[in-house]
């Protein structure tokens, strides 16, 4: 079985029509009622769907956006290998209880990397959901599996709470961004053996993330325009959230004037830098991008083409993946409109940034062990692991 998911930016990039077939597809794939971006779907052998797959992720894709769709895309068909290799092999609608139930402990327990409780409960949900899917649909009379009032059945396994919370103190926090994320010794001179990139992007990151509580994809996802440059008056920054904070509720975050100007002195000089750079890589690409022409700063609104299409956004609306590839017309070529800029013109993934944060961690331990002659262990005030949690994006 091969799968597949919906792009309308790669239809757009690489699809090229068959011999005999009239069709345009550019406007066939973006016309009102088409499939969502980001539905799975699944063919046979014989080129033909396969069901009941292809009309559950259908249903699914009216709720959930392409990354959870991803996910449980990806869950639903390893409990369908798993169910395909048992002795005698059987299907999803013909699973029993003992077979979900042997898939949970294999996949928990038994495996050479047994998954994550938080991995686990997220395999769970896509699975309860698609046994309600198919006995609303008719598919099945009832799930192969029983399940209390309580909403828990016999899949539950694991528990994601945690209940060790502690404080991190502004020199615990301090230690961590001069000499984890800038790349300084504890004494603040310059670490030239220190082969990180971008210090001055990633400390005013977790500066931005620490003073104002914003989760990783609020301040990973901010345009510039919407922080802006310091006030004169030393005023605080209010950035009004809604399309990338969690579950969508709208809130206003206030950025304090010393993050403005921690953001200013890397906006002034690496964002400047790597802007440059990747001016002409931007170009070639330039059918991908939303080209923004127009910028209504009262109204928080941008303006520009997007796929062809003439588009208008009002900034707090605007869902991350659409930032990303929000670019804007300037003397020296497109330039990105994000705050936060990787290396080829773009945001920093998801992966990188937790990269970024993971590599600032170790670094603060090796430097304490060299320091001090001994390993924090986990409980060491010291050094403590700063994480910034990425939330599920679905609605």
């Amino acid at each position: 079985m091969d799968y597949f998911f919906a792009s309308v930016d790669k239809v757009r990039r690489f699809y090229e029509a068959p011999g005999g077939v009239d069709l345009e597809v550019r406007t066939y794939v973006e016309r009102p009622g088409a499939v969502r971006e980001g539905t799975p779907f699944f063919l046979g052998p014989d080129m033909r769907p396969v069901e009941p797959l292809c009309s559950f992720f259908f249903d699914l894709s009216k709720s959930l956006v392409a990354k959870t769709l991803a996910d449980y895309t990806y869950d639903v068909l390893d409990l369908v290998d798993f169910l395909g290799q048992l002795e005698p092999p059987t299907d999803l609608l013909s699973a029993t209880e003992d077979d979900l139930i042997a898939y949970r402990d294999d996949r928990t327990l038994h495996q050479e990397v047994p998954i994550s409780a938080a991995t686990w409960q997220r395999r769970r949900a896509a699975i309860n959901n698609f046994y309600d899917w198919a006995v609303y649909n008719g598919l099945l009379d009832r799930r192969p599996y029983y399940r209390r009032r309580n909403g828990r059945d016999v899949l539950a396994w694991g528990s994601t709470t945690e209940l060790d919370v502690r404080h991190l103190s502004f020199a615990q926090w301090r230690f961590l961004k001069q000499v984890g994320l800038r790349g300084l010794l504890p004494d603040d001179r310059t670490d030239r053996s220190f082969r990180g990139s971008a210090p001055l992007r990633n400390s005013s990151a977790g500066e931005l993330a620490v003073t104002t509580g914003m989760r990783l994809r609020e301040f990973t996802s901010l345009l510039d325009i919407e922080v802006g440059p310091p006030r004169r008056d030393a005023s605080p920054a209010e950035v009004k959230l809604q399309a990338i904070a969690k579950y969508g509720l709208p809130r206003t975050v206030s950025i304090q004037d010393a993050t403005l100007r921690e953001l200013d002195l890397y906006r002034r000089t690496e964002r400047a830098a790597v802007v440059r750079k990747a001016a002409g890589n931007l170009h070639r690409r330039r059918e991908d991008w939303f080209v923004v022409d127009n910028v209504d700063l009262r109204q928080m609104r941008l303006g520009g083409v997007w796929r062809g299409r003439r588009r208008s956004f009002r900034i707090a609306q605007m869902p991350a993946p659409l930032r990303r590839i929000t670019m804007i017309e300037e003397d020296h070529g497109l330039e990105p409109m994000a705050l936060f800029v990787g290396r080829g013109g773009q945001m920093p993934s998801k992966q990188r940034w937790e990269q970024v944060f993971e590599e600032a961690h170790t670094r603060t331990l090796r430097i304490s062990e060299e320091r001090t002659g001994f390993r924090p262990g986990p409980h060491f005030p010291g050094v403590p692991r700063f994480e910034v949690r990425a939330f599920p994006e679905s609605r």
